[in-house]
């Protein structure tokens, strides 16, 4: 794993703001899951306050300046510190897959929490063995805690087979795009508990 230090991290910092600003941020993903016999979901949400934990490094910056910062070209190296422990050198290895995620096949599972230290109660990741992000349970939507270079099959047990993912506006009632559906599935076969949350148009 490559060892960035400040002056590397910046453009890949700015280049995943910029991207999760397009794909992400007041954005709620329903994720629509096999588990055993049963069809399962979860509901993930993205904010700006979010994008800082997910980019590993340590600065003075509130996390919405910080995040508006990278929006608009103004952070510099002078306002970030790597993680001397390498949680940062971790998370900038797999940050500039962070937005497209939830737009391609991937997996889905409970934390194993085999003595790594991290506060999430599932993870979902890509099907490459690359990148895992962790989630912990929220009100209305599960919340991203941790950005991880790490195959989700070695974070979960058991590791479940995403079927699709909606997303939508966070303040909408329905889920109006469809960012991924798994080869062969039709979503009108869905359980009616998952269809009663899409828009018509998806149907």
């Amino acid at each position: 794993m490559k060892n960035y230090n400040a002056n590397q991290a910046l453009p890949i910092i700015l280049k995943a703001a910029k991207e999760y600003d397009e794909k992400l941020k007041d954005k709620h993903f329903l994720i629509v899951y096999r588990s055993k016999n049963s069809v399962c979901t979860c509901c993930v949400g993205f904010r700006d306050m979010n994008f800082l934990h997910l980019t590993g490094v340590k600065t003075s910056l509130p996390a919405q300046q910080f995040y508006s910062a990278c929006l608009n070209g103004k952070l510099s190296v002078r306002d970030i510190k790597m993680d001397a422990r390498g949680g940062t050198q971790q998370k900038l290895a797999v940050l500039p897959y962070l937005s497209g995620l939830l737009y391609h096949n991937c997996m889905i599972g409970d934390f194993i929490n085999s003595g790594i230290v991290i506060r999430a109660d599932y993870f979902v990741g890509d099907t490459k063995a690359v990148l895992s992000i962790g989630f912990r349970y929220g009100k209305t939507a599960d919340i991203p805690v941790t950005l991880y270079n790490e195959g989700v099959k070695r974070l979960t047990n058991p590791t479940c087979k995403v079927l699709a993912i909606f997303a939508k506006q966070y303040q909408l009632k329905y889920y109006d795009e469809c960012t991924y559906l798994s080869k062969g599935c039709e979503i009108k076969k869905f359980p009616e508990e998952i269809i009663k949350q899409l828009d018509e148009k998806l149907l």
